[in-house]
């Protein structure tokens, strides 16, 4: 069975404030600015806003921090072949996000000559791909969102003012996790379902007690860690939380199953111990069968 975080889950007093706020800013057309921590499900509130507007075209986000600078107008407006080297014809973000919503993520990362782009078509309503001297108009809702505060990066120079007004017609602020410890019990058996019911009293206080400055990508880490380390009930010194690294995001394990987690996180132990069961066994703390389980698994 799949459990992913899909939704804004919690049910704390700042979670429901800020459904009702998501679903009352789907309605309309003006453009939200989503702020708030690393890891609190920025994109999430995205979606969220994106499901209550009811617009007919796809849901399209786009990170401006993974993309190098030089690429980021032709993804985000498109290229035709010949206008850089290595240029191919690129039907570009805004495009694909026709009659729907466009989430740019990182929207401070984008450089000052995408910004003036951007805000060109957010005014007029028209879109020019790189290298085309074609116009095409264009119909999508956009939400941004940010970790840093765009104020800030107007005042050092880095972010157009003209630009930011526009962004943030409407905000709303994500809470961080360490606000809202009431969810976490919710949030858990989102991201592992019935695993769950395998963490003790004595873990689930450890869980209350933490910061979390990772936030619920944090949270993932911890739970994914700790069942792939143990063999039945989860205990407060198998969370690890010391020892899990919570930096830049890992795209490569966004929207896998737990299964697929777990058994991703053991085939690493097995190639940095040179391939040894027993070795493995040994560091992850687990049965020489709880290895094997996982790697003999069918690709999920």
């Amino acid at each position: 069975m799949r459990h992913e975080v899909d939704r804004m889950v919690g049910e704390s007093a700042a979670m429901r404030a800020l459904r009702g706020r998501l679903r009352r800013y789907g309605v309309g057309a003006a453009p939200v600015l989503v702020q708030g921590e690393t890891g609190v499900g920025k994109e999430l509130a995205a979606r969220t806003v994106h499901r209550a507007s009811g617009r007919p075209g796809p849901f399209v986000a786009m990170n401006c921090g993974a993309i190098p600078r030089p690429l980021l107008e032709a993804e985000l407006f498109g290229s035709v072949p010949g206008a850089f080297t290595g240029a191919r014809k690129r039907v570009g973000h805004v495009a694909q996000a026709e009659g729907g919503t466009l989430f740019l993520d990182e929207v401070g990362e984008l450089s000052l000559e995408a910004q003036v782009v951007l805000l060109r078509v957010l005014e007029s309503g028209v879109v020019r791909p790189v290298g085309s001297d074609e116009l095409r108009s264009v119909d999508f809702r956009l939400v941004s969102a940010t970790h840093q505060p765009l104020r800030r990066l107007v005042s050092a120079g880095r972010f157009r003012a003209d630009l930011y007004h526009r962004l943030a017609t409407l905000t709303v602020e994500v809470p961080p996790l360490r606000e809202r410890s009431d969810d976490l019990p919710l949030l858990a058996r989102a991201l592992i379902g019935a695993a769950a019911d395998r963490l003790t009293d004595a873990a689930w206080a450890r869980l209350r007690a933490h910061r979390w400055p990772g936030n619920v990508r944090e949270l993932r880490n911890v739970l994914v860690r700790a069942l792939a380390d143990t063999d039945g009930p989860v205990d407060a010194g198998d969370l690890q939380l010391d020892a899990v690294v919570v930096g830049a995001r890992d795209s490569a394990w966004d929207g896998l199953t737990l299964k697929q987690h777990l058994v991703a996180y053991v085939r690493a132990a097995f190639e940095r111990h040179g391939q040894n069961v027993r070795a493995t066994a040994r560091a992850l703390q687990v049965s020489h069968t709880t290895v094997y389980r996982y790697l003999t698994a069918e690709d999920c």
